[in-house]
């Protein structure tokens, strides 16, 4: 997968496609993250992490993980931190 930050690597989108055809691309932008991949890879990668014994054994472990936190309390506590270090800083 080749890792693509638009904002400092600015490419025509025909250069991604170009990337695409190759490998997975991982478009970087705005702190945000997109995969372009030829659909019949996806299916593939799909089809060959269903069938990964170890990728299938990962999973098995992260769900024995007892300790959750919603992704709604990660954001509060972040927000929190910035609003505290931003209070700080004036």
């Amino acid at each position: 997968m080749k890792a693509v930050n638009i904002e400092k690597e600015p490419l025509e989108l025909f250069q991604i496609f170009s990337i695409a055809r190759r490998e997975p691309v991982l478009l970087l932008a705005d702190g945000e993250e997109f995969i372009l991949s030829l659909a019949d890879d996806f299916a593939s990668e799909v089809e060959a992490l269903r069938n990964s014994m170890k990728f299938q054994a990962f999973l098995d472990e992260r769900m024995k993980c007892g300790v959750r936190f919603p992704i709604e309390e990660i954001e509060k506590e972040l927000e929190e931190d910035l609003l505290r270090q931003s209070e700080m800083s004036q």
